[in-house]
């Protein structure tokens, strides 16, 4: 199956060579994810960039609504803790987009022609930037966990729930890193990627359980937003970190991980077909 794979994705190996092949997978994806990090660790605008939005829903509409919702409207809790899970979604989702936006730039400026003719699977690609997406949007998303907690959110978990917690997130980053990448191999210019940035972050973000409750919502806007994945994920660490979620927890995982192996399934296929 491995020799099959590799195969495809034009790293044709000799039978008996498994043991090497997955070697050498694993070799050229960390090289390319510690060019990745590097990159990331090195460019300060890349982090700004993606934290400023969510600390500036914390910092103003967060605190700004904190006195005008009454807590028995959002299950007990104050304001900020009602939608920490929110911004939290929305940066890793930002982050997601971001790790895209890498994708397209190296294949813009023509780095990934030079990784396809590296003496390295092809596969490894595809690896390294998903993981250092990941990575680094799970770094920025525990920032803003702990900035949140400083402007009043209140953590009610246990080890479990933080768990449980990181499990919802890890699913949703899967799926938005996946989908990223997938449209970044696909789109043809960083402008096109950037619209597509446009018309995705912010209705994911207003049309779920992100900022009000379900019950709150219109018919039309409820419908929506059971379709959409930030309502899972949003829930499920509401429920894990906060004690307040209102979606049994095995339907959050359920449904992200449908939306994760789909966009993952996304993320290949864009990249088979540039090849």
């Amino acid at each position: 199956m491995e020799n099959q794979l590799l195969g495809q994705m034009g790293a044709r190996l000799p039978t008996g060579a498994a043991p090497a092949a997955r070697l050498e997978l694993w070799r050229g994806s960390w090289v390319i994810f510690t060019k990745h990090m590097y990159k990331f660790v090195r460019n300060g605008q890349e982090l700004g960039g993606t934290l400023a939005v969510p600390l500036l829903l914390a910092m103003t509409f967060g605190l700004g609504m904190n006195r005008l919702i009454s807590p028995t409207n959002i299950s007990g809790l104050n304001y900020i803790s009602y939608i920490a899970a929110g911004i939290i979604a929305f940066t890793a989702l930002s982050g997601a987009i971001n790790a895209g936006m890498t994708v397209l730039e190296e294949k813009i400026k023509g780095m990934l022609k030079w990784y396809m003719v590296a003496p390295v699977p092809r596969l490894s690609i595809l690896l390294a930037s998903s993981a250092s997406g990941l990575v680094k949007t799970l770094l920025q998303s525990i920032l803003i966990l702990a900035v949140s907690v400083l402007f009043g959110a209140r953590l009610q978990t246990t080890l479990l729930g933080a768990l449980g917690a990181l499990l919802f997130l890890t699913l949703y980053m899967v799926t938005f890193v996946g989908f990223a990448n997938g449209m970044a191999l696909r789109s043809k210019s960083i402008g096109g990627y950037h619209a597509l940035l446009f018309l995705t972050n912010m209705p994911l973000l207003f049309l779920s359980s992100a900022l009000y409750p379900l019950e709150t919502m219109p018919t039309w806007m409820r419908v929506v937003a059971y379709a959409n994945p930030t309502t899972y994920v949003v829930e499920g660490m509401r429920a894990t970190l906060f004690a307040a979620g209102s979606l049994p927890l095995w339907v959050c995982a359920a449904v992200l991980a449908a939306f994760a192996v789909a966009c993952s399934w996304f993320g290949v296929s864009s990249f088979r077909k540039i090849l």
